[in-house]
Parts: structure tokens; C-alpha cells; sequence
């Protein structure tokens, strides 16, 4: 399987639209360092960087790019939020 990173803000936009309608979301990212598929435990924000649990080295999401895993289902009352 083939990952793939997209703009930052672009991803923000897109992901809001499913939590707004109701459903979670979890950011993910690719360390840049070792290349490993990070995936955020915190659903519904979005992080400007990340730290890769493989190397331990900090990844800067805004300008690298990042995805989301889609939870369908039921999550009223959520809103995405940027977390420095």
C-alpha cells in the first residue's frame, strides 16, 4: 500500500467537513527522517508537527504535508482544531 501526504491546509479543510457531519478523524503524517506512517492518538486536531514514534525524530506537518484516517459514525458537538 502506497501512502501519500497532502497540503497541510487542504487536508484541515476536507477532514473538517467529516467531523462537522458528525464522524472522527485521526491525523497522520510520514516521518521524515525513516519514513515510517505515524498516526496521531488525539482525534479531531490537527498538529503542525509530529514526533515519529520509530526514530524520535520531529517532523514539521505544516510544511511536509499530512493525511487523515476516516471512523465513520456518530460525534456530534466536534469541531477540527489546529494544535501547535
Amino acid at each position: 500500500m502506497t501512502t501519500k501526504d497532502f497540503r497541510f491546509t487542504e487536508v484541515v479543510q476536507q477532514a473538517s467537513q467529516y467531523i462537522e457531519a458528525g464522524h472522527t478523524v485521526h491525523q497522520k503524517f510520514t516521518c521524515h527522517r525513516c519514513g515510517s506512517r505515524q498516526t496521531m492518538d488525539v482525534p479531531n486536531k490537527f498538529f503542525l508537527a509530529g514526533k515519529c514514534e520509530e526514530c524520535g525524530a520531529v517532523t514539521d506537518i505544516q510544511a511536509r504535508g499530512c493525511n487523515y484516517v476516516l471512523v465513520t459514525g456518530v460525534n456530534k458537538g466536534f469541531s477540527a482544531e489546529t494544535i501547535q
